[in-house]
């Protein structure tokens, strides 16, 4: 008996891609999600909540928000508009996978110098890298356990230190899961729920060290930049971890092309 695969009338999403689900015309929760903010979202009000939001933040401390970098489209364009269009002084923050390819690494120099922001670059102990991408990939198929914790955890860390209680992101999950649903008036947070949701592959940090330690000379200390911070920390800071495009139309095309013209990305 041969087993038909169901996808998506409209994308051709397959059911199996994460939490996909089809309505009755086998158009998938994606797709309207989508639908739904092309033609329902009031994104004027969206705007006046992101002004109100920077208002709210500008100017009380040595930054005005911090920006999680990869130097890939969304956090180029993100960067791009709370620079130009905001005139924030953001503080970037930059986790380095070890991945980081020559051409990135010059739109990244590009980007910085054009817009002239100040950056942390944190590069992890190889060594503990290896060991984590290596039992990763045996857990779960994926070496990239260390990127998908490290580039939304070690941020937060940052955020705490240097007092910045506005964190912007890129897209937000909505535009390609359904772990979130655009649909809803609350507005998507980037926290410890969806990181724990579906982000660390539903491996903590605690985890992955009673996976590993015992086989690998592993200081504790070693795995802090894959650790959500504390939550007490977090609200002593009073923080918001937001989604830009959670305030305005996100067009990946349109905006890719704008950075390649205005950054030479």
């Amino acid at each position: 008996m041969t087993y038909k695969l169901i996808k998506c009338t409209k994308c051709g999403l397959p059911e199996t891609y994460e939490t996909i689900e089809f309505d009755a015309q086998g158009v998938c929760n994606i797709c309207r999600q989508f639908e739904f903010k092309q033609e329902s979202i009031d994104w004027s009000g969206r705007k006046g909540m992101l002004d109100q939001l920077i208002a709210e933040h500008r100017g009380k401390n040595d930054y005005d928000c911090l920006v999680p970098f990869s130097g890939g489209k969304d956090s180029t364009f993100t960067l791009y508009h709370l620079v130009k269009e905001y005139k924030l002084k953001p503080l970037v923050i930059q986790f380095n996978h070890g991945f980081m390819r020559p051409t990135l690494l010059k739109n990244n120099e590009r980007t910085f110098k054009e817009l002239g922001v100040d950056v942390i670059s944190f590069t992890p102990n190889w060594k503990v890298v290896k060991r984590l991408m290596l039992e990763a990939l045996v857990r779960k198929g994926d070496f990239c356990w260390h990127c998908h914790t490290g580039i939304f955890s070690y941020p937060m860390h940052i955020a705490i230190k240097f007092n910045i209680p506005l964190v912007f992101w890129g897209e937000p999950s909505s535009d390609y899961t359904a772990y979130y649903d655009s649909r809803e008036d609350q507005i998507e947070e980037v926290d410890e729920t969806r990181f724990n949701r579906f982000v660390n592959l539903g491996i903590t940090a605690d985890d992955m060290r009673g996976m590993i330690e015992g086989d690998f000379p592993l200081d504790p200390r070693d795995l802090i930049p894959y650790t959500y911070p504390a939550l007490r920390d977090l609200k002593r800071l009073k923080y918001r971890s937001v989604c830009l495009g959670s305030y305005i139309p996100w067009d990946p095309r349109k905006q890719s092309q704008l950075i390649m013209d205005e950054l030479g990305w």
